[in-house]
């Protein structure tokens, strides 16, 4: 299965994210990233890859702050 990763600012907000993402029914799972400098701080909060826009959704909903970035996993 493929996966996309959404960016959020810290880890507070990655484990926000899981909780309202599998209170919602999509499976999440939580990292820290590591693509480079800049993204020092940021999260990465992997959801499936065709649930990505009910993801983000989710997230702008209830006050997430995602970086803008989201890659394939």
């Amino acid at each position: 299965m493929k996966y996309r990763c959404i960016m959020v600012k810290s880890v507070t907000y990655a484990q926000k994210s899981k909780k309202i993402l599998e209170n919602n029914g999509i499976m999440a799972y939580i990292s820290k990233q590591n693509k480079g400098d800049q993204y020092t701080c940021s999260w990465c909060v992997r959801v499936p890859y065709f649930q990505e826009s009910t993801a983000v959704k989710l997230l702008e909903e209830n006050g997430v702050k995602m970086t803008g970035y989201i890659f394939d996993v």
